[in-house]
């Protein structure tokens, strides 16, 4: 299947499968309202930037990506990129740049993952 990423405001559709926040809900909100199967706080990066620059996305890439590969997200991480194998999931972000986002730092690992799984 597939890995997506969306902003958490954009619209649901029936492609997403399942979708989890890596992150906060926003105040005023509930996971029904956002159509969120998990909120997954353990994966959030320390700080979410916004409109990074060339040199603070490099450096944001490789400090969350150290920080998702910790032992103690591997399960999680597994768990997720099993999951996609089988179906869709969206991977949702509040961050307004939409590529430059911990969602995409994180998906990027998910179809590695994902790819060794179906490699083995």
């Amino acid at each position: 299947m597939a890995v997506f990423i969306k902003h958490i405001f954009d619209p649901y559709d029936t492609e997403d499968g399942s979708r989890y926040l890596v992150c906060d809900i926003p105040d005023g909100y509930s996971a029904e309202q956002l159509m969120i199967a998990g909120c997954i706080k353990n994966l959030a990066p320390d700080n979410i930037y916004d409109n990074m620059n060339d040199d603070e996305w490099k450096n944001f890439r490789r400090t969350y990506y150290q920080k998702l590969i910790q032992p103690e997200n591997e399960p999680i991480i597994d768990s997720l990129a099993k999951r996609a194998i089988k179906e869709n999931i969206t991977i949702l972000f509040v961050e307004s740049h939409r590529t430059r986002n911990h969602a995409m730092v994180l998906k990027t690992l998910l179809e590695l993952k994902i790819k060794a799984e179906l490699e083995d």
